[in-house]
This record gives structure tokens, sequence and C-alpha cells, in this order.
């Protein structure tokens, strides 16, 4: 048995699970209350983490996106306006 690969494997799947404990953490009504009428979509990720689902399409010469964040029975949906927040909703049980 090769203890090297098996500790590394193992410390990967531990490092992984942590990030994935650590990202869902970071969707609070708290930190959703930090997310700021024209703030860029690499702002909002420093709060919130990675969304769940992007859309995007561009329209006129104008670019939006929504970005979507689900965990549980937790619904977050940013919208985006040539990469600024124009609107944010939020459901959290």
């Amino acid at each position: 048995m090769n203890y090297k690969k098996t500790a590394g494997r193992l410390a990967a799947i531990v490092v992984f699970g942590f990030m994935v404990i650590a990202c869902g953490a970071r969707l609070t009504n708290d930190n959703l209350l930090k997310v700021k009428n024209g703030m860029t979509e690499a702002q909002v990720k420093d709060i919130l983490g990675g969304p769940t689902k992007v859309e995007s399409g561009e329209v006129l010469g104008l670019r939006g996106s929504t970005y979507y964040y689900e965990k549980g029975k937790t619904r977050v949906q940013i919208n985006f306006i040539n990469d600024g927040v124009v609107s944010k909703t939020g459901s959290f049980e």
C-alpha cells in the first residue's frame, strides 16, 4: 500500500470539503446586505463566493447577468447590468 499517495488523496478531499463548507457559510442575510447597487461582479463574489448558476446576455449594447445562489432552502438572485448590481433578492430559511 502506498501511504504517501493515500495521504495525499485524503488531504485533497479534506481541503475540498472545507472549501465547500466555507462557500456555503458565506451565503447569509448579513452578507447579502453588504451587496450594494453598483458593485461589480468581482466585488459580489468576494462577499458571497461564486454563484451556483449564471445567466447572461447582451441587448442593444447592454450586457446583463444574473447570479443565482442556492443552498438548501436559501435562494439569492443578483442582477447586473454592465457589471454593476442593479437589484438583489433573497430568501433565507
